[in-house]
């Protein structure tokens, strides 16, 4: 052929295309690692103590990068659904004789009859609400009573976090041909148990995330978890400042989880990780230092209630625990909120890719 039809590999690159070109290559090298091996995904462990939305954040992956659940899949959450809509109203009404708040008649007689329905349960694993029960439990928790507990007592006592977005729908959710949709997945609450994996990818790279239980006695499973992880995801509940371990009730919980992080970060077995700071449940946490003032458990805390300040009190005690910084990354989340969570992850994938290139000597 003649020199004018020298075609991409003969043709002269400009000093700007050329380094274009290596930088481009430099972030293949990084990040876009071979697609066919599976250890060569981007590993991303996901950690946390138990209810801190691990697992949400987990489901949430799964709605914004895969194709959510389907049908089949779905109909597998309807008895932890139903499972959960007992558990908030059975709180509440255990709160309201704790408080001793008194309902009126016509709602004490729904009380005794969800009561009964829920004392002569069979099978709570294959739990069903039947619609009838569905429209009692309505009229409890719309009771002025009911309500009363809520609005001024919630905090006081152990209540599932998704109670009020539960009841809210609770005719819809007791309906005959009910199939739960993606926010009521999304909500439910349940205990993760073992190892659980989801392979996605985002901005061209292969991610697979795997969680794992967060109670005590699952802590022991995350060993097998160490090899080759790349970024450490670890979610601590921001509503945790004032409650103790369920595990453990010398312990707060929120101190209990900087301690597990700590391990964690100071461990040889993340030394080349990237380490990634959920804090959760950001809302609950600001309506909660409403009535709770973050230095009535944290003596060293001496800034104002305000929830931006007391945020970044609690992110630098976690950041303390890090030794490069460089490789640190903290973001406030709700893990129940969607666009929350596509938001907040790209931003942490950006920082990272970002990061990886100025330890490579290149910067976009």
């Amino acid at each position: 052929m003649g020199a004018g039809a020298t075609g991409l590999r003969g043709a002269r690159l400009s000093p700007e295309e050329r380094a274009n070109s290596s930088k481009s290559r430099a972030i293949d090298r990084i990040l876009s690692k071979d697609h066919s091996n599976d250890m060569n995904k981007f590993k991303i462990l996901l950690l946390g103590t138990s209810e801190c939305g691990k697992s949400t954040i987990f489901k949430q992956m799964r709605v914004l990068h895969l194709d959510g659940f389907s049908k089949e899949d779905a109909m597998e959450y309807l008895s932890i659904i139903h499972s959960n809509c007992m558990s908030a109203l059975s709180q509440l009404i255990d709160a309201c004789e704790g408080f001793k708040i008194r309902h009126e008649m016509s709602v004490q007689e729904d009380v005794n009859r969800f009561l009964d329905f829920k004392k002569k349960l069979k099978d709570p694993e294959g739990l069903v609400i039947p619609v009838v029960i569905g429209r009692c439990m309505e009229r409890i928790w719309q009771s002025s009573s009911v309500q009363n507990c809520y609005e001024t007592r919630r905090f006081s006592f152990a209540l599932l976090d998704s109670a009020k977005y539960f009841l809210d729908n609770i005719v819809r959710l007791t309906e005959d041909n009910y199939v739960p949709n993606t926010q009521d997945i999304v909500h439910c609450r349940m205990s993760t148990t073992g190892i659980n994996e989801i392979a996605f990818t985002l901005k061209k790279i292969d991610f697979k995330m795997v969680d794992v239980g967060g109670q005590r006695t699952e802590r022991r499973k995350w060993i097998h978890c160490f090899d080759n992880v790349d970024m450490v995801l670890f979610v601590v509940s921001m509503s945790d400042y004032d409650q103790l371990d369920p595990e453990d009730n010398r312990y707060n919980r929120m101190k209990q989880s900087y301690e597990i992080f700590k391990t964690i970060v100071q461990s040889d077995l993340f030394r080349h990780a990237t380490i990634v700071l959920f804090l959760n449940k950001y809302d609950i946490f600001c309506d909660k230092l409403k009535t709770s003032p973050l230095r009535r458990n944290f003596h060293g805390y001496t800034g104002d209630n305000s929830p931006e300040s007391a945020k970044d009190f609690i992110m630098k005690q976690f950041r303390r625990c890090i030794t490069d910084r460089h490789k640190f990354f903290s973001f406030e989340t709700t893990a129940t909120d969607t666009k929350n969570i596509d938001l907040v992850f790209g931003s942490a994938v950006s920082h990272i890719v970002n990061e990886n290139l100025r330890s490579a000597g290149l910067h976009e």
